[in-house]
This record gives structure tokens, sequence and C-alpha cells, in this order.
């Protein structure tokens, strides 16, 4: 790959991860510590100076509910962008009890997931459509 294709790469990348994050209300701080990264290689990534290794781009894209697709500009399927509905949609509630999360003790943050995850099957089911009985027969 080309030098010059490498940096639109990367400063896609370090924009998309920035709005995403912005738009979920997390700190470049927060984001670092949820990486477990220091602030200041975080935000070399944010401003496209650096590239990050493939683990940390999956661990990035878990956290911020995105996929790598998006966060490095390139297209999308039709069935890939309906998914990334579904998650941004529950992003939005999730983001919501980041700041809450290190506050807790581990045995609660695992009650939390678990609700949480309860939760995330409950509103699938009625986001997903329904089957009409008659026509499985």
């Amino acid at each position: 790959m080309d030098s010059e294709r490498v940096k639109v790469l990367k400063k896609t990348l370090g924009a998309n991860i920035r709005k995403a994050r912005e738009r979920l209300g997390i700190t470049q701080e927060q984001m670092a510590e949820m990486l477990d990264m220091s602030p200041e290689v975080y935000g070399r990534m944010e401003r496209g100076l650096i590239f990050p290794r493939v683990e940390r781009l999956v661990d990035i894209c878990a956290k911020l509910g995105e996929s790598a697709d998006q966060l490095l500009g390139l297209p999308l399927s039709e069935a890939s962008a309906e998914n990334l509905v579904r998650q941004d949609e529950w992003f939005t509630v999730m983001h919501r009890f980041t700041p809450v999360l290190p506050r807790l003790t581990q045995i609660q943050r695992q009650a939390v997931r678990r609700h949480m995850a309860d939760f995330q099957r409950l509103l699938v089911s009625f986001l997903e459509p329904q089957q009409d009985p008659e026509a499985k027969r």
C-alpha cells in the first residue's frame, strides 16, 4: 500500500474515532483508559499521526460500537449498515453507563453487563420482524 493511501487512512480513522467518541460523550482520557493506553498515544491516533495495531483497532471498534470498515471510511454492505444502526441505538443507551462503571465493584459490573445483555435481547426481540405462525406451516 502506498504511503499516501496509508496517510489518508490514518487521518480518516482518527477523525472517525473522534466523532464516534464525542457522539458517545466520552473524553479522550476516558477512552484511553478504556483501551488501557496513555492519553498522549490515543490523542496522536485521533490526530491521524499513528495507526493502531489490528488488535487495538478491534478493541476500539468494540468500545465505540463501530465496524472497522466504518472507522476506516470504507463502503458498507446494506446488511452491515442496518446492523450498525441497531448498534448505534444500543450504544446511545450504553454510553450513559460509561461514567458509572469505574466506580462499581467487579461483581456490580458483572451484574450490570448481565442485565444489559438481557435488556438488549429483549429490545432485539421487539425490533426483529415477527414471523407469522401461519407462514411456518
